[in-house]
């Protein structure tokens, strides 16, 4: 994570190489302000999904200096430690600094987050309530950053029906058997809590999309991801949802929200998302 204040066009290789091994911080699937009326919907493998911190810094005192803060923001949820201590990086002027501010604060309002400090630039992912909530983070955020950093406030504002849609779902995932688009019970159920979500919005055309873990070769995968968009509209329509509301699509492993490098983030990966299609 080498950054220099002036860069030749022949350094900017090296520099992008080293941003790849800059901090991420994957917030927890569901955000802290809905786990009172989400902890009904929550299953043992999902409830304590935990906040990972992963990247690389200079210094044993900066790694232990993040992880606090971390745990400060989210003092009920497991911390998973992925930072690398490699004394032989540089860092930015105030790095250190910045990432602990950010931090501090609100983030534990995004859901479905990722906040991602690559050198001097830092990103946002995830779905906030609305307009003024997302405006209100960039802020806070700002206050705490010198000239030198930039911030991208890729947040998504999630409102109304939509909204009401991703609490039923909450932390859950849509199970299938291994291999399969063939529902286990636990996915049954899910479907059940949906398909009465959907009963609430009326008529509103809903986009399911599919999405694996990387095992197996990215053609199954996206055949697979597809196959089990298609069993959920199915299953739903058996629950009384109109089929011309209903759409599928499967993206394979080509989007996913975790790591696949543990089973916890495969799982995760492996899910289906609606998304009202308007």
């Amino acid at each position: 994570m080498k950054v220099l204040t002036k860069m030749t066009q022949n350094k900017l290789a090296n520099y992008t190489t080293h941003l790849l091994l800059a901090t991420v911080i994957t917030l927890p699937i569901s955000a802290m302000v809905f786990a009172a009326s989400n902890n009904a919907n929550e299953t043992n493998s999902t409830k304590n999904v935990p906040v990972v911190i992963k990247g690389v810094v200079a210094t044993s005192s900066d790694k232990q200096q993040l992880l606090e803060k971390l745990k400060a923001q989210y003092p009920d949820k497991s911390i998973r430690d992925e930072i690398e201590v490699r004394s032989n990086i540089s860092i930015p002027t105030n790095w250190q600094q910045i990432a602990t501010a950010i931090i501090d604060s609100d983030i534990s309002d995004i859901r479905q987050g990722r906040v991602d400090i690559h050198g001097t630039t830092i990103s946002l992912h995830g779905k906030v309530n609305s307009l003024e909530q997302k405006q209100a983070i960039q802020n806070r955020i700002h206050t705490r950053l010198t000239d030198l950093y930039q911030l991208e406030n890729q947040l998504v504002v999630v409102e109304g029906e939509q909204r009401l849609i991703d609490e039923t779902l909450g932390n859950r995932i849509v199970e299938f058997e291994f291999g399969s688009a063939n529902l286990t019970p636990l996915g049954l159920g899910i479907l059940d809590d949906m398909a009465d979500a959907l009963r609430r919005i009326e008529d509103k055309p809903v986009l399911i999309t599919g999405h694996t873990d990387n095992v197996g070769n990215s053609t199954s995968n996206l055949a697979l991801s597809n196959e089990r968009a298609e069993a959920v509209k199915q299953y739903l329509i058996g629950r009384n949802i109109d089929a011309s509301r209903l759409s599928t699509t499967g993206k394979g492993d080509s989007n996913p929200i975790a790591s696949n490098d543990n089973e916890e983030g495969r799982t995760r990966n492996r899910r289906i998302e609606f998304v009202l299609d308007e």
